[in-house]
């Protein structure tokens, strides 16, 4: 009996910044796992099949030393307090940001020329303790 994968894609329109930003970082380390395990396995089946170790060949590693993301986001801030026996705990400022698309347009009768954008870099550095 085979196990049946269920996928199910919800589009979230509101999110905290914080949270975009954090999961946009691992799309990217998810993409490079990917295309690092792509290499091993090309490595592998070059090791495994002595017609080709025997030419010397080799798997071409690919590497994404910078990412640049460009966001256009409705943003805003919200209070959010924290109660514990009817009594305010904590109260902190989010900032929560909502992706500029027809959902949002439809759903919330968005302006586009209101949208914010964000711009940031992830970059690969060498790993702790290894020369850059």
């Amino acid at each position: 009996m085979a196990k049946q994968n269920t996928q199910i894609i919800e589009e979230v329109l509101v999110s905290p910044l914080e949270k975009i930003i954090s999961r946009i970082g691992q799309g990217v380390a998810e993409a490079q796992q990917a295309i690092d395990l792509n290499s091993m396995a090309m490595q592998t089946m070059i090791e495994n099949e002595p017609a080709l170790k025997e030419k010397g060949l080799e798997a071409t590693w690919y590497h994404m030393p910078e990412t640049e993301v460009k966001l256009k986001l409705a943003l805003n801030f919200k209070r959010v307090d924290t109660l514990k026996n009817k009594k305010l705990v904590v109260r902190k400022h989010r900032m929560f940001g909502s992706p500029m698309n027809a959902s949002y347009k439809n759903t919330f009768n968005g302006d586009f020329s209101g949208s914010s954008q964000i711009k940031f870099k992830i970059v690969s550095i060498p790993p702790p303790g290894r020369p850059g």
